[in-house]
């Protein structure tokens, strides 16, 4: 499947979207026979301090997460790398 393909089916989808032909997200967990209209969701107005206060402790939590990750991965290397080596020479 080419990239032109792939484009010329988006592009289809926006269509038949913007005609009111296809309703988004009526075959999602069974569906529903009756008609809704889509309506979509709207993010509130934060400040730029709030956004902020949340971007630093989005990149605090990801820096401890990746901290946890390699200390586990370095424990569970080595451990791996001792069953080899007791394998090897034991």
């Amino acid at each position: 499947m080419g990239i032109s393909s792939m484009n010329s089916t988006i592009n289809n989808n926006r269509k038949l979207l913007k005609n009111g032909k296809r309703v988004p997200f009526t075959k999602m967990n069974g569906g529903s026979s009756r008609k809704l209209g889509y309506k979509q969701y709207v993010l509130p107005k934060v400040s730029p301090h709030i956004l902020r206060r949340v971007r630093i402790k989005t990149k605090r939590e990801n820096r401890r997460l990746l901290i946890k990750k390699i200390i586990i991965g370095t424990i569970v290397g080595s451990i791996v790398l001792y069953w080899f080596y007791r394998i090897q020479y034991g």
